[in-house]
């Protein structure tokens, strides 16, 4: 991505700026993607189409010109989001921050990835275990 275009954040050679949520509001759509992760505003437009979940997770979540940060983290927490998004970044919140989005407030009904994971973890160290699947282990069973 970062490859193929010079102007992810789409500054036309302004320098990034102060954004109020109400401007962040106003690019909430398939052409016109900006987001709020941690205070920073950032233009997800070019994006889009490289999102693993695909573009109408990103569409329908609360990330379309909304603040995604307490989403964000819950599905992602162990990625970088601001070093990811370095070249989208438009600017910053100004004045106070925005709340980030309540639980009660996420559309995501999928299950939490990091519960996913766990499981895929637990599974995979039960399987590991000594003796685990070895039906050829003469060892009697406790």
């Amino acid at each position: 991505l970062t490859s193929h275009a010079k102007d992810l954040a789409g500054l036309k050679g302004g320098s990034r700026r102060a954004v109020t949520m109400d401007e962040v509001r106003q690019h909430a759509t398939e052409f016109d993607v900006w987001t709020v992760l941690d205070g920073k505003v950032y233009n997800l437009t070019p994006y889009l189409h490289y999102h693993p979940g695909g573009v109408q997770i990103l569409l329908s979540s609360g990330v379309a010109g909304r603040d995604c940060t307490a989403l964000f983290n819950k599905h992602h927490r162990w990625v970088n989001g601001a070093a990811m998004l370095k070249q989208c970044e438009v600017g910053w919140i100004a004045g106070d921050r925005p709340s980030a989005l309540a639980e009660s407030d996420e559309s995501d009904e999928s299950p939490d990835t990091a519960d996913v994971i766990d499981a895929s973890l637990a599974t995979f160290h039960q399987s590991a275990a000594p003796g685990a699947g070895d039906d050829d282990d003469p060892t009697p069973a406790a």
